[in-house]
């Protein structure tokens, strides 16, 4: 069943389901509040296990970016989660943004300055040299 179709339980409903199980002396309903916090723990536990044997191992340049994005993309999720639903998209693009422009910035600083990135990433010096005969 989807939870997009799931059906909701009136507070009767669930006062009845409750005394039901009570009176037929059941265990109370588990519930599984800790279990996403369980998950998160154990994520970031194995993160630092794989980072601290690549660092004792030699490979930390290797797995850092691995680790690096995937942190990126678990804290973005989890912050566009918190936001209402009517505003992820929004909250989601400027995110995006955010993180392209930091990479456009960590280029930059790398090579030195905006203009060799420019040289870089546009167009190469024949496509500049064609694009002025066809007019």
């Amino acid at each position: 069943m989807r939870i997009a179709f799931w059906r909701y339980e009136s507070r009767e409903e669930a006062r009845q389901r409750r005394q039901l199980r009570k009176m037929l002396m059941l265990p109370p309903e588990p519930q599984y509040h800790h279990v996403g916090r369980g998950l998160v723990t154990l994520g970031a536990l194995s993160g630092m296990l794989v980072g601290v044997l690549a660092w004792r191992l030699g490979h930390l340049a290797i797995v850092a970016p691995l680790l690096t994005s995937g942190l990126v993309v678990v804290a973005l999720g989890a912050t566009v989660f918190q936001i209402r639903r009517r505003y992820r998209h929004i909250v989601a693009g400027f995110l995006v943004l955010a993180v392209l422009l930091g990479l456009l910035a960590a280029t930059a600083h790398r090579y030195g300055s905006f203009g060799s990135v420019a040289a870089v990433a546009g167009p190469t010096p024949s496509a500049l040299a064609n694009s002025g005969a066809a007019r």
